[in-house]
């Protein structure tokens, strides 16, 4: 049997892959170092909260519902931005990873959007196993990153 070779990209809008666009093999991130960029991410805002808190006199254990809202809300515009305009949260940067798209077009609002909120609850509703899937997937793709065609991959420093 003759293999076929394809001249054009797989993705069929015209853009080509992340591969082809930097001209080396995805390298997937696995789950213990998207687990520390969590962590790091997590620290960056508990700091920024601890702060607020004790400039405006707001109690760290029991602090007003109304300021717990706004810091969510805030965490979460964090996450959606940062990974719509970079790729990449602060933690992501710490540790060399990013989300891409799978056919290598840039990042958008809607998906992202729908990625960090329906996607990352979706992935924690039965004690997280939908994150515990980038430990044993062989593209190393969460459950959130399957449902909205992203994946984590190291970046080249």
């Amino acid at each position: 049997m003759e293999s076929e070779t394809r001249s054009e990209p797989l993705y069929s809008g015209g853009k080509t892959s992340y591969s082809e666009t930097i001209g080396t093999e995805r390298r997937y991130a696995g789950f213990w170092i998207r687990c520390g960029a969590t962590l790091l991410d997590g620290v960056c805002l508990q700091t920024v909260f601890i702060i607020v808190h004790l400039l405006l006199g707001y109690s760290l254990l029991e602090p007003p519902s109304a300021v717990s809202l706004i810091e969510s809300l805030l965490a979460g515009v964090y996450y959606i931005v940062m990974t719509v305009i970079w790729g990449q949260t602060l933690g992501k940067m710490a540790t060399g990873i990013k989300v891409i798209r799978n056919d290598g077009t840039p990042n958008t609002w809607g998906i992202i959007i729908l990625r960090e909120t329906v996607g990352k609850f979706v992935s924690s509703i039965i004690l997280c196993v939908g994150y515990m899937m980038a430990g044993w997937d062989g593209k190393k793709r969460a459950l959130h990153d399957r449902m909205f065609a992203t994946r984590v991959v190291k970046v080249n420093k």
